[in-house]
């Protein structure tokens, strides 16, 4: 059988596609990886994602393994987990290529881990870091807080607010499934000073959608 990893978004919200062939859930796994908000996503108008990152730049984090039933193939599997990180669930036509992601600069690479859990294969998606100052030793993890806080308040808009994309629920999202990484709580703080402090991210979002004018 095959299994995907999630330790983001993907835990609570799989997609139609990957929900369809879902078999079970294998929980209070970690990652064999680092983890950190380190990546700003175009899809969550900048919104600080989680993504792998270099050995010391971060810290392994709680996961799950999506079991997929018996007659699901990998090429399957693979097409179904790329659509949905592209927010392109049930298009047909658009198919995960390998080798053509990564030629990419920006590449979405699905990874492979292998017979762990009792699995053929585990996938998982590697975009890679972006958000330059999350890696960079010189930054303090105060400063490493206020820039993420910074770039999801700056995600809230019209569009991400209306479909929980924007970064302030991102991370709300992770937390409540027990997703930490070793920025998370400065990270929270430093956005619930920012949005009057707030005394909790669902208050700090309505706050920031409010000064906005997106919400009354």
């Amino acid at each position: 059988m095959i299994g995907i990893l999630a330790y983001g978004s993907l835990i609570t919200k799989p997609g139609c596609e990957i929900e369809d062939v879902l078999d079970h859930v294998i929980r209070d796994v970690q990652t064999p990886f680092p983890v950190e908000y380190a990546r700003k996503s175009s899809t969550r108008a900048g919104a600080p994602t989680l993504v792998p990152v270099p050995a010391g730049c971060g810290a392994p984090v709680k996961a799950v393994i999506l079991v997929l039933k018996k007659y699901t193939r990998r090429q399957m599997a693979q097409n179904f987990l790329y659509r949905r990180e592209i927010h392109k669930e049930g298009d047909k036509k658009v198919l995960y290529d390998a080798q053509a992601q990564r030629q990419k600069q920006d590449a979405l690479v699905i990874e492979s881990i292998y017979n762990q859990f009792g699995l053929s294969v585990i996938y998982y998606t590697a975009l890679k870091p972006n958000f330059t100052e999350i890696l960079d030793a010189n930054c303090t993890r105060e400063e490493k807080a206020e820039l993420l806080a910074q770039a999801a308040i700056g995600s809230v808009t019209q569009k991400t607010y209306a479909k929980g994309l924007d970064g302030i629920q991102y991370l709300a999202d992770n937390i409540a499934v027990g997703v930490v990484t070793a920025l998370t709580e400065a990270y929270a703080q430093a956005l619930l000073k920012k949005a009057g402090n707030a005394a909790n991210l669902d208050q700090a979002r309505r706050f920031i959608a409010q000064e906005r004018g997106i919400i009354a």
